[in-house]
């Protein structure tokens, strides 16, 4: 297919063991995520606690888990289609060498992903209006610089990629394909570019909630959260189209690494 920068072409997958196998690695995201639920819990005020704190900390997490488990769905059904893999896919369907094809990428995605993590805090503190209070609220404290470092590794990284990736980036090449080309010839470049745009779009859109929850949103603050983010979708996007989804996961990954590294040397700066 167009756009396939790997070895091999992709080959088509076991849907049961892919299924299983990604979900595996997307559960461990989402349980990042207890840490956050387990602090919005504890700031609602109690009367507004109708149920155990324990009980709403896990339905604070169904959610995001039954978007994890449509997006694997979707990819599984539809990526191999159009030409888009993921190496966890063909590894556990044919036993295909995971680490021998991806190995040669890494450079690759986490130079771009550590790079982009400074190019985003650069343009971040051109237009972000609040001087980066928000990030400032989660990154006060030792702890809290480690813990966004282990939620962006692992739901970042994992999650948000076989959310918007796998689940609805190849969505939107499928449905291009179905619909324009009529499900004739190969997927065109422009496709590609299409679906990748609107996934980060959609990437950017998806952190406005987070957002609203730590300052109030003004024109201003949404275009940005929104334009920073889908600069990333779009890095990820491109790198899961031309060398497969884990390759997206890594420079994702690295990407919260850069972010790392500035917040602490912040953080000793400040105590310094």
């Amino acid at each position: 297919m167009t756009g396939q920068t790997l070895t091999t072409k992709p080959a088509q997958v076991h849907f049961g063991k892919t299924f299983l196998a990604l979900l595996g690695l997307g559960t461990a995201g989402i349980l990042s995520l207890i840490p956050t639920a387990v602090r919005q819990v504890e700031s609602l005020p109690p009367e507004l606690m109708d149920l155990p704190p324990q009980l709403v900390t896990v339905l604070a997490l169904v959610n995001p888990l039954i978007l994890l488990v449509i997006a694997i769905v979707i990819g599984n059904l539809l990526a191999q289609r159009v030409g888009l893999r993921s190496l966890v896919a063909e590894k556990v369907s044919h036993g295909t060498p995971l680490w021998q094809q991806l190995r040669p990428h890494l450079p690759l995605a986490f130079g771009l992903g550590f790079l982009f993590a400074f190019v985003v805090l650069g343009l971040d503190a051109i237009l972000n209006p609040f001087g980066g209070a928000e990030l400032t609220l989660e990154t006060a404290t030792l702890p809290g610089i480690f813990s966004q470092l282990l939620l962006g590794l692992l739901y970042g990284g994992i999650v948000e990629e076989l959310l918007l990736r796998w689940g609805v980036m190849s969505l939107l090449v499928w449905l291009g394909w179905r619909l324009i080309l009529r499900k004739v010839g190969e997927v065109s470049p422009a496709m590609f570019w299409g679906a990748i745009i609107l996934a980060a779009v959609l990437f950017g859109i998806g952190h406005l909630p987070a957002l609203a929850n730590m300052v109030a949103l003004t024109p201003l603050l949404v275009i940005r959260t929104i334009l920073l983010n889908a600069l990333g979708g779009v890095l990820f996007g491109w790198l899961f189209w031309r060398r497969g989804l884990e390759v997206a996961m890594v420079a994702h990954a690295a990407a919260h690494v850069g972010f790392f590294v500035v917040n602490l040397a912040t953080y000793l700066i400040n105590l310094a």
